[in-house]
């Protein structure tokens, strides 16, 4: 086999930087765990000033939170307000203390206790006192018995001391106006937790209360009918 060997005489190649791919003589970037980066990464500079700049966006969250919170300091103290006032309203209702509850306010205060709630707070009981024109310490009281007396009835027919907790145990708690109430099962599923109110409470009862009264005076207004009718004689 024949063997060529290069004549001595060829000048050497010389490789120049235009003569080598651009790709090759790009300097690398060695970062902290050793691996290379063929791209530099954009600076920080630079996406800031495509995105905004971090401190006028704190300085707007900032301001976000301040209106927020006063916002919310404003509601808490316009409702304060506001339940003084009913309260103040409830407590002037005319009262010899002892007077017992018409059969429409006791109808009244019932549907909320089985159906809403068998603790009111402040507001609720002020509102409901207004709407039925009878007094605060009386509405507070009628709800404070009829919690016992459910509490003696339950015992009576499970001797079980665990009356209080089973009544526990059937209500919701729930965010209302920025204060914590507890609900029926029935009030949930009638009306959302993040729905109830205290104007919607308010619309509630007003509700069930003109009911009554428009029921009542039709009762009223059938009886007298028919006591001003004379008799008719049958004949034979």
């Amino acid at each position: 086999m024949d063997v060529e060997f290069a004549d001595p005489s060829m000048e050497p190649v010389i490789l120049s930087e235009e003569s080598v791919p651009r790709r090759t003589l790009r300097k690398r970037v060695i970062t902290s765990k050793g691996s290379s980066l063929r791209f530099k990464p954009a600076s920080v500079s630079a996406i800031t000033a495509r995105h905004g700049t971090t401190s006028e966006d704190n300085l707007k969250k900032k301001a976000y939170k301040q209106a927020f919170l006063l916002s919310a300091a404003r509601a808490q103290s316009e409702r304060e307000t506001r339940v003084r006032e009913l309260k103040k309203r409830a407590l002037a209702i005319t009262s010899t203390g002892k007077t017992p509850a018409t059969s429409r306010q006791r109808l009244v205060m019932q549907m909320v206790y089985d159906e809403i709630t068998p603790y009111p707070d402040e507001a609720w009981v002020s509102q409901l006192g207004v709407i039925i024109n009878r007094e605060y310490h009386q509405v507070k009281n009628w709800f404070s018995n009829q919690r016992q007396k459910d509490a003696r009835d339950s015992r009576q027919h499970t001797p079980q001391p665990a009356a209080p907790a089973s009544l526990e145990a059937s209500l919701c708690k729930i965010t209302c106006d920025g204060r914590d109430l507890r609900l029926r099962t029935a009030a949930l599923n009638s009306c959302r937790a993040e729905d109830w109110s205290d104007t919607f409470f308010d619309e509630v009862v007003m509700i069930y209360n003109f009911r009554l009264l428009a029921k009542h005076s039709q009762e009223e207004a059938m009886a007298a009918f028919f006591e001003s009718e004379p008799d008719v004689a049958i004949s034979s």
